[in-house]
């Protein structure tokens, strides 16, 4: 059949695939053909491919052709040999290739000879061939090598695997021969050189040193390139210079050069000498690195390896005249040889060109197997640090991709490392040099090091090690990282900065190591059985809280400046919303701050102890401006007694701790008395951190509890907990909303529709200032009805006079200067009657709250008119002193009636002081209310567009996360068959109508269609409500503004028949027959009617689903 001719083409594919098959089905077919002609023929059409121009082709060509010498060696009929194969090479070559000495002709002639050669070595021709052969293939390596300086390397390389497939790296004929040459083509101390003595074994390169012919100022020192000393050549060897080893031998480096005429005439010898040395072409630059710094580097991280295990030695006294001959001391080690590589291509002056080989080579170090951990301090380095903040940090850098790159593969090589913990070291190594290293190259390589311990490869049920390497960082990060970091400076100016940033440092690792490993927190406090693991990891946890607690709260020696306090006050609210979200309510984190606050408490340590916020006023933003003295109003005994609210508290959250302990309560109370533990220790916390708001959540939370354990009505209960959570829901803070989320699975399972209305309110509220205004104000005076309608209507009258206004403005700037200012000040003056207006009313408010006489309260104004007429004759002036005469006794007066009052104030109970308290707080709430509206009003119009478009985004946060509580509950199982489900649905449709928020659209219709996917149940009473609200839905269809509307109303519909048809099996006929009627009606209606929006896949569906629910009938 022949060997088909196909497969010669085939083998200069670029792809390798194609060229395998090509190869394999060659050599196969002439193995069978056997044929003298097809070998001859393929060897020579073989050696021509190695001469094309095309790499493929050489790669294809080279490697079919180690086979092919492979399968003639085994041919005894032939007999062909290595030297046989070198003289065609040769021959064939030299025909093939014309003008072989010029330019692209010159370099396929040189590689073809490279890989034929090659091709030589890997087949099993070569496997034992005569000194005399090797010496030949050597001879015409060094002959091609010394062509042209781009191809010294590979030539070079191929000797180096010729002596690795011969084994002959301790051969006393052909090594020293190989020296020889190297040396007289002053290329010994090169990288080729360097990779060759690497090659040789570090007991025989003395051995074989000695039998080379080589000059003395052409050897490394001690025959060795990796013994001290050498670090001048190897510098020299890595920026491709020309060296010499002027030095010589050990003795001459001691020698004193103290006669300027032996300097000159030294100067005159190394003239002399360079001249007589063989001058050889200096290489270009390659991106690609070179061969020798595999063996380099692995050689040194083996010798540093040996060196950090050797047992310190005792220094002893030598006699004179005696040598310690210390092998492994004389090694270089990384250590030793990283700061020259680090000065050579990362120094300040050097090239890009010179920092891409730099970078390369230390990507490479991550990957040799020989690198350990305690390597990551050697290799980054100052200057290397630098490079890859300097390069990192800006991305239009021309060694951006290539820093990111070897960082990332550091990264890699931290978390590969498992038997230690590599990325400790890692984190260590590169603080150690750039304190806040992710900030300031705008990387996130530290926080991934310390994120996902427990990964992919971990094994669930065996997580010790991973528990090990997190509780070594935690470790290290509170314990040691201080001192460690903060003393890397002299200089007094850097200490207080550099503080600043180590405490930065330390709060950002602590979050992210707790952020970053919820997943192994969760894995071991939820699903692991080992119990002192669990205990181990809550109290690391424990162990983070109490730090950040102890600089927030806890008075220090040296004060946290204010920029600390927050920072760790953002980061402990971060932390302490991470281990909620892992704990699911199983760990009452916040507990633990509690207690660990209470005990410093006791011993008055705390920053912002109790008693310094003993009797705070619920007013705490009362306006400067005001007249009214809120101090002497009030009395003593309208002021909360914080500390009395904080003991009661805390008696009740260790109350509810030691129930919970206990088998006695039931599912539902456990997962109420738990959510209750959560919420009295996070108020807890918040009053410790002089939150007065806190006080009356923890006075809701004890009405709570108290109604709890009498075992009152459970919806009272959920009603205050579902306000609780609209509150912390519907606020921007992280913790907030986890606290809120927490609420809602402990109590979710239990809520009726009442409590889901209240978060309806939220959906139905208006996305503006108003809707916010109405969200988060919705408490304020309940008893000025009057005041708060006007204040509305000023609100709107604001809104939709905004064009008008900025019309106005724009008329105004034509006209004169001169009228500007009485504009101006009849503003003022209006704006100073409307003030005035609503100080009035919040004073007579508050004396109808404190049941005193108004003028009690406005005696202080009283006086300022009075005082006002000094300006009379001497006639008025002693009748109105007479006046105020009788007024001051007025004044006693009405002060007796105070002190009546004060002293009625004080025989109060505490229920009654808490119920005026409220009213209080109303008052002064819709007091500051009232005057922010009158500010806003003088506002201009970019001030309030900014203010509308922060109104927008916080109501669109505040419907986002009601979504998302709602989401949960159409997901649970239990919840998502309840009739209370459908008034979701509906209320979603109304929410899609009314948002202007694109989010806000598309994750109701999301959540519309999660709910329709099931069916809830209807008791057959609700059955008709049902029905109509079909007809409804489907009129709603009807009027539909855009699509996702009326898609949303027909998934609605058919969620509603399948529900009604689920009732009862039996009466399908008839519920279908009824809800038919329906859809006919509006089918009908919308053929008729050309204004109805109703899309036809209304109807269409509903046929659609009625097709699929269709049996055969017998």
């Amino acid at each position: 059949m022949g060997v088909s001719k196909d497969h010669y083409y085939r083998l200069a594919s670029n792809l390798s695939k194609e060229r395998i098959q090509a190869a394999t089905s060659l050599i196969k077919e002439l193995a069978e053909e056997n044929s003298e002609t097809e070998y001859k023929y393929a060897l020579q059409r073989l050696m021509s491919g190695l001469a094309s121009g095309h790499d493929s082709a050489r790669i294809g060509f080279s490697m079919c052709l180690t086979e092919l010498l492979s399968l003639l060696s085994g041919s005894e009929a032939l007999k062909y040999t290595a030297k046989t194969f070198l003289s065609d090479l040769n021959t064939h070559l030299d025909k093939t290739v014309k003008a072989k000495h010029k330019g692209k002709n010159l370099r396929a002639y040189l590689f073809a000879k490279i890989f034929g050669i090659q091709s030589l070595i890997g087949s099993s021709l070569l496997d034992d061939p005569p000194h005399s052969l090797i010496i030949e293939i050597i001879d015409e390596l060094f002959s091609i090598a010394l062509t042209k300086s781009w191809i010294r390397e590979i030539s070079v390389v191929t000797i180096i695997k010729l002596i690795n497939k011969l084994h002959l790296a301790a051969d006393r004929e052909v090594i020293p021969y190989i020296l020889t040459k190297l040396a007289e083509n002053s290329l010994l101390l090169s990288m080729d050189g360097l990779l060759v003595y690497l090659t040789i074994p570090v007991a025989e390169r003395k051995n074989l040193s000695d039998l080379a012919s080589i000059q003395r100022s052409q050897h490394w020192k001690n025959d060795d390139p990796l013994t001290k000393g050498n670090l001048a050549v190897l510098k020299d060897a890595f920026l491709d210079r020309i060296v010499h080893n002027d030095n010589g031998d050990d003795e001459d480096n001691n020698e004193s050069e103290t006669n300027e005429k032996d300097k000159k005439k030294k100067k005159k010898t190394k003239a002399k000498n360079d001249q007589q040395q063989p001058q050889i072409q200096k290489g270009s630059w390659n991106p690609q690195l070179h061969y020798v710094w595999v063996p380099l580097l692995s050689e040194l991280m083996e010798n540093e390896r040996e060196t950090s295990q050797e047992p310190p030695q005792k220094k002893k006294k030598s006699s004179k005249g005696t040598k310690n001959d210390k092998k492994t001391s004389n090694k270089l080690s990384l250590a030793t040889f990283w700061p020259t590589f680090d000065a050579t291509f990362f120094s300040a002056n050097a090239s890009p060109e010179r920092k891409h080989t730099g970078l390369q080579i230390l990507d490479l170090s991550f990957k040799l197997p020989s690198f350990i951990p305690e390597f990551f301090s050697v290799l980054f380095d100052q200057n290397i640090t630098r490079c890859l903040i300097n390069h990192t940090s800006k991305k239009d850098r021309v060694l951006h991709s290539l820093s990111v790159n070897v960082l990332e593969n550091a990264t890699k090589t931290s978390k590969t490392l498992r038997h230690e913990n590599a990325r400790l070291c890692m984190v260590r190594s590169l603080e150690r040099q750039c304190v806040l290293f992710d900030r300031v190259s705008k990387s996130k390589i530290i926080r991934d090091i310390l994120s996902n311990i427990f990964d992919d490869e971990s094994d669930p049920n065996n997580l010790e090690t991973e528990v090990t390497f997190w509780v070594e960082i935690i470790d290290w990060i509170m314990n040691k990282s201080y001192n460690e970091l903060s003393s890397k400076t002299n200089n007094k100016d850097d200490t207080h900065s550099l503080e600043e940033d180590v405490h930065t440092f330390i709060f950002d690792s602590l979050l992210n190591v707790v952020r970053g490993n919820k997943r192994l927190i969760k894995a071991v406090i939820e699903k692991s059985n080992d119990k002192v693991l669990t205990l181990q990891v809550i109290s690391q946890c424990k162990e983070i809280l109490e730090y950040f607690a102890k600089v927030i709260y806890v008075k220090a020696q040296i004060p946290y400046s204010g920029s600390t306090l927050k920072l760790a006050k953002d980061r402990l609210s971060s932390v302490l919303s991470d281990l909620m979200e892992c704990s699911k309510n199983q760990v009452d984190w916040s507990g633990f701050l509690v207690e660990f606050l209470h005990k410093y408490d006791q011993s008055n340590e705390l920053i912002t102890t109790i008693d310094n916020l003993d009797k705070i006023e619920e007013v705490n933003d009362a306006d400067q401006d005001s007249d009214v003295d809120v101090d002497a109003d009030m009395g003593y005994d309208s002021q909360l007694d914080i500390k009395q609210v904080k003991e009661k508290s805390f008696k009740a959250w260790n109350e509810l701790a030691k129930s919970v302990k206990s088998t006695g309560l039931n599912i539902s109370k456990s997962r109420i008395s738990k959510c209750l533990i959560m919420l009295l220790s996070t108020a807890l916390l918040e009053l410790y951190g002089g939150d007065s708001e806190s006080v009356s959540i923890l006075n809701d939370l004890d009405n709570v509890y108290e109604d709890f354990k009498q075992g009152n009505e459970s919806s009272n209960i959920l009603d205050t907990l579902i306000d609780l959570m609209l509150s912390y829901t519907t606020q921007k803070s992280k913790l907030k909303k986890r606290i809120g989320n927490n609420i809602w699975e402990s109590v979710f399972l239990d809520i009726k529709q009442e409590q889901l209305d209240r978060l309806f309110d939220v959906l139905m509220t208006r996305e503006n200032k108003a809707g916010m205004e109405q969200l988060f104000n919705q408490a304020i005076d309940e008893y000025d009805d009057e005041d708060e309608d006007e204040d509305e209507d000023e609100g709107k009258a604001n809104e939709e006079n905004e064009n008008s206004e900025n019309k106005l403005k724009e008329g105004t700037e034509s006209e004169s200067e001169s009228e500007e200012p009485d504009e101006e000040s009849e503003d003022n003056v209006d704006r100073n009657e409307k003030i005035e207006e609503v100080e009035k009313s919040a004073t007579t408010a508050l004396a109808k709250a404190l049941k005193i006489e108004e003028a009690g309260l406005g005696h202080r104004k009283n006086n300022h008119d009075i005082s006002a007429n000094r300006e009379a004759d001497e006639k008025e002036e002693q009748e109105q002193e007479q006046e105020n005469d009788d007024d001051n006794e007025d004044d006693d007066d009405d002060d007796d009636d105070d002190d009546n009052a004060y002293e009625s104030d004080e025989s109060m109970s505490d229920e009654q002081m808490l119920a005026i308290d409220s009213q209080l707080s109303a008052i002064f709430q819709q007091r500051k209310s009232s005057l922010d509206e009158l500010r806003s009003s003088s506002k201009n119009g970019n001030e309030r567009k900014l203010e509308a478009k922060n109104a927008r985004e916080l109501m669109a946060l505040c419907k986002l996360r009601v979504l998302d509580l709602l989401d949960s509950y159409v997901s649970n199982p239990e919840t998502q068959i309840q009739i209370e489900c459908a008034s979701i649905a509906i209320i979603l449709l109304d929410l899609m109508e009314l948002t202007i928020d694109i989010n806000v659209g598309e994750k109701a219709h999301k959540l519309i269609k999660k709910t329709c996917k099931h069916t809830f149940q209807i008791p057959e009473d609700k059955l008709g409500d049902i029905f109509d609200l079909l007809d409804q839905v489907l009129s709603r269809a009807s009027k539909g503004k855009f699509a996702a509307l009326g898609q949303a109303c027909s998934q609605v519909a058919i969620y509603l028949v399948r529900s009604i048809v689920a009732v009862n099996p039996e009466k399908y006929e008839e519920f279908i027959s009824r809800a038919t009627e329906i859809y006919l009606k509006h089918l009908i209606k919308w053929a008729v009617t050309p204004r109805d929006k109703a899309n036809a896949s209304l109807f269409t569906d509903f046929v659609n689903w009625l097709n699929s629910k269709r049996t055969p009938r017998s």
